[in-house]
């Protein structure tokens, strides 16, 4: 999960930056499953419009059928995407509830995503990401990462959690491990 086909945008995370930074995972050289993509942001879902799911980023929104339409057009090689954001597994489209912002991102060809189910505290979201993309860098598939990372949190005495930044550490020591909605929340989708 190490490999990056493209350098992050330098800006603050506009729709167009992050348009843009689908499009150049979709090089020459780019092995399929190579781009990594962490969004960190809210995202929001009103139901029965028709672009119902989007993330809230700064200068605007990005929906789910923006997302879908630039990744395809670009042939985008995402391995993993993580929408650490709430709701961002959740349809806003009636009965079809299989559209969401996670489910546009494995339409558009990424291999996983992680969304979540319903709104998710700040302090836990940190630390499970954290901890979830810790697990990737020691090889853990991000299905076993994530899974991991939701076993800590659950955890009275947070055996796993190993050192932490400062500020996590703080915040992990806010976390109730027997309020689901700090772990819970996250569903992995794809291989």
């Amino acid at each position: 999960m190490g490999r990056r086909t493209a350098p992050p945008p330098d800006g603050p995370g506009t729709p167009a930056e992050v348009l843009a930074w689908l499009r150049s995972t979709a090089g020459a050289g780019a092995p399929p499953g190579a781009g990594v993509l962490h969004l960190a942001c809210h995202a929001t879902v009103t139901p029965t419009e028709r672009h119902s799911a989007g993330l809230e980023l700064a200068g605007g929104r990005l929906t789910a059928e923006e997302l879908t339409e630039a990744a395809e057009a670009a042939g985008a090689r995402l391995g993993l995407v993580v929408l650490a954001a709430c709701r961002s597994h959740v349809s806003g489209r009636g009965h079809n509830e299989a559209f969401s912002l996670a489910t546009a991102f494995l339409v558009a060809g990424a291999h996983t995503v992680l969304g979540s189910l319903w709104q998710v505290p700040d302090d836990a979201t940190s630390v499970l990401m954290y901890l979830t993309h810790r697990h990737l860098r020691e090889g853990d598939p991000s299905v076993a990462a994530l899974r991991r990372a939701q076993l800590v949190l659950v955890d009275p005495g947070r055996a796993g959690l190993g050192e932490l930044p400062p500020a996590l550490a703080a915040r992990a020591a806010r976390i109730d491990p027997d309020d689901l909605t700090g772990w819970a929340a996250f569903a992995h989708l794809g291989r």
